[in-house]
């Protein structure tokens, strides 16, 4: 319904979203609604939207024919490279949580930078988890480097230290290019807990010396193939490596595959092939996945395409079923339990292998 509202309105200058998840699937939701919405408004009427209920009426009342803005929008090419400059000419900041696992770590915002155009600034202002406030955007040109936080008391772990309050370090006691798990004491009730989020310090601020740190993963966030483990940055990575390829990936989960042979195949384009070729190049550069690779023990991988909006659909499912917030529902980096994976294998319409099915 908001991005509906936004279409009618040519003068939006400012958009907000929490995280970019959710400022993607509006966008797809304009492009799958554009024809639909622009008759809408040159006729005056609410578009069929679900969950209106008892509301609606009162919103018709702030839809009114509108055709000089219906004829505005038909001359706009749905998709091209900027088009959304077009729909909103005076659009010029978009803030959005844009790093992290909100990133993919960049093909996304590849894909709103074409949707929206050169000109309109994509501005990661904050780094935050359910529990506290981690970091504020320190350079709008950079979408991963934040101040840490000094409103909580926020300390920092080595990762390759031993977990012991004796190797905490205060913030002014990192060191710029070491990596850190952050550990939180809120100012909600000061309990001491691991936020499990993996940080790298890219140096110190000018103004008061307050750490700038860069997200780098979450810890734990992996799974073990033969026998050795896969973290969620090298597997981005790896994604990322292909996401050119396949022609922009923006969400993925990865799963360990157990089956003998895969039970589907199909092609995507002229360059899938070399796509997976790619992926195992990029997989077989870490020494321990290529030695059990090398021994039999782990086979070529393979990328299973899911229908279009299968990742907004998961995230309704979930939302459904947990009662959280859209801001901390996320897409699995790697899937390890059974239901979310027959989830998304139901809607797996095309899986790209290296060999031919026997």
């Amino acid at each position: 319904m908001t991005a509906f509202f936004s279409v009618m309105n040519p003068s939006l200058a400012f958009m907000a979203a929490p995280i970019s998840t959710i400022l993607y699937d509006a966008v797809r939701v304009i492009e799958t609604n554009w024809d639909a919405w622009i008759h809408a408004i040159e006729k005056g009427y609410l578009p069929d939207i679900p969950d209106l209920g008892d509301f609606k009426p009162y919103l018709q009342a702030y839809v009114k024919p509108n055709s000089d803005r219906a004829n505005q929008l038909r001359e706009i090419e749905k998709g091209k490279e900027g088009w959304l400059k077009k729909v909103w000419p005076s659009l010029a900041i978009i803030r959005v949580t844009l790093s992290g696992s909100y990133s993919m770590p960049l093909s996304k915002t590849l894909k709103l930078r074409h949707h929206f155009g050169p000109t309109v600034n994509l501005q990661s202002v904050i780094y935050a988890a359910t529990e506290t406030m981690v970091g504020y955007g320190y350079d709008a040109n950079d979408i991963n480097l934040y101040r840490l936080d000094s409103d909580e008391h926020i300390e920092l772990l080595d990762v390759e230290k031993e977990r012991s309050i004796e190797n905490l370090s205060q913030p002014w006691e990192v060191e710029p290019g070491r990596k850190y798990e952050v550990v939180v004491t809120n100012k909600d009730g000061l309990w001491r807990y691991m936020l499990e989020d993996i940080v790298q310090v890219a140096g110190f601020s000018p103004a008061d010396g307050q750490p700038l740190i860069r997200y780098i993963e979450r810890k734990g966030v992996a799974f073990r193939a033969a026998g050795e483990f896969l973290t969620q940055s090298f597997l981005q990575e790896a994604i990322t490596s292909i996401s050119n390829t396949l022609g922009g990936v923006l969400e993925f989960s990865i799963e360990l595959d157990e089956r003998k042979l895969p039970y589907l195949q199909g092609d995507l384009g002229s360059n899938s092939g070399s796509a997976l070729t790619q992926l195992k190049e990029k997989m077989l550069t870490h020494g321990d996945y290529k030695k059990y690779t090398d021994a039999g023990y782990i086979g070529d991988p393979t990328v299973r395409i899911v229908a279009p909006g299968t990742f907004k659909a998961y995230r309704d499912w979930k939302i459904k079923n947990t009662g959280f917030t859209p801001g901390q529902i996320k897409v699995p980096c790697t899937i390890v339990d059974a239901e979310t994976s027959e989830w998304l294998i139901e809607r797996v319409v095309m899986e790209l292998t290296l060999e031919p099915m026997i």
